[in-house]
């Protein structure tokens, strides 16, 4: 509730424009350019190491495992169903990716200690290194194919949070932390933490601006969201119950399991041209929805030993 406030309080100022589209479009563009890159790059070359993180490369690979399992679930659901017409593009799109860095990093920050959050915040900025890559690749695909015109560059795939964590990676490897200037440091650190808080204002920013009174796409809404928020948190707190991970690994990957549809892909969409109206309405149901599904499908796994 606390996040919904913080989201609503972005939804209002929009709403009543007190701040205009065009300046949410600019914040949202220093979120992903500017404060969530700052944040990966001083959290990774301050708190990880490959000694303490020997499977760091195994969060990459989970990020895409949980992509597969979605767009596999909305594969299923479109073999039953011809009924979706030109919104299968949309719909895959809506089962396949999820919130990976807007709502779990808040999420981390406030229900873990600090110490942990820390840890936390590693695992998400790896897991958001597949996560990246393959929405601004994969991702752009499934939203823009139509028939035959197709747009797959993999140049997509090195954006700004990409390559802020290669790079710290690649610091930390030669250990090259120790002469990065705090005259340097100290501000990235700070630009870095607003990331969080204004995450959470954009979602609800964005949410403002998006249209839903048409409901002519019930029926491929209704089975996006059934994927995203029931069937693949289902999935993965059984997957979670019978291999059971470290703690913080399943925290983890239930957190992102239950997440709503990416606000990413009301972006892509727009870039792309391609109608916009099954994926904003699928994120704003979505994220009104996961205040009720995030907390069960954690509080479920918590309940287990």
């Amino acid at each position: 509730m606390q996040l919904a406030l913080l989201g609503a309080t972005g939804f209002i100022l929009i709403r009543k424009k007190v701040v205009s589209e065009e300046g949410l479009e600019t914040l949202s563009r220093l979120v992903i350019g500017l404060f969530l890159p700052l944040l990966m790059f001083t959290q990774i070359t301050s708190a990880f190491t490959f000694k303490g993180f020997p499977d760091w490369w195994m969060f990459p690979l989970l990020s895409v495992f949980l992509t597969v399992i979605g767009y596999g679930f909305g594969l299923i659901f479109l073999r039953f169903n011809k009924s979706f017409g030109q919104q299968e593009g949309p719909f895959l799109s809506i089962s396949t990716f999820q919130n990976s860095g807007y709502l779990p990093l808040p999420l981390a920050a406030s229900m873990l200690p600090p110490d942990l959050a820390s840890e936390m915040f590693i695992y998400i900025f790896l897991f958001l290194l597949g996560f990246n890559m393959t929405i601004f690749s994969f991702g752009i695909y499934i939203v823009s194919c139509r028939g035959k015109s197709c747009r797959f560059d993999y140049k997509d795939m090195f954006n700004a949070p990409v390559i802020a964590t290669l790079t710290a990676l690649v610091v930390v490897f030669l250990r090259l932390q120790a002469v990065l200037p705090p005259v340097l440091m100290n501000p990235a650190k700070i630009l870095g933490e607003c990331a969080i808080p204004l995450s959470i204002f954009v979602v609800g920013g964005n949410l403002a601006l998006i249209h839903i009174r048409s409901l002519k796409n019930l029926k491929p809404l209704i089975s996006g969201l059934a994927i995203k928020l029931l069937i693949l948190p289902l999935v993965v707190l059984f997957f979670l119950l019978v291999f059971k991970p470290r703690p913080l690994v399943g925290l983890l990957l239930m957190l992102q399991a239950c997440m709503p549809p990416a606000a990413l892909l009301s972006v892509i969409a727009r870039n792309e041209k391609v109608e916009e109206e099954l994926i904003n309405q699928a994120i704003f149901y979505g994220h009104l929805l996961s205040i009720l599904t995030i907390p069960l499908f954690l509080g479920l796994y918590r309940a287990f030993p």
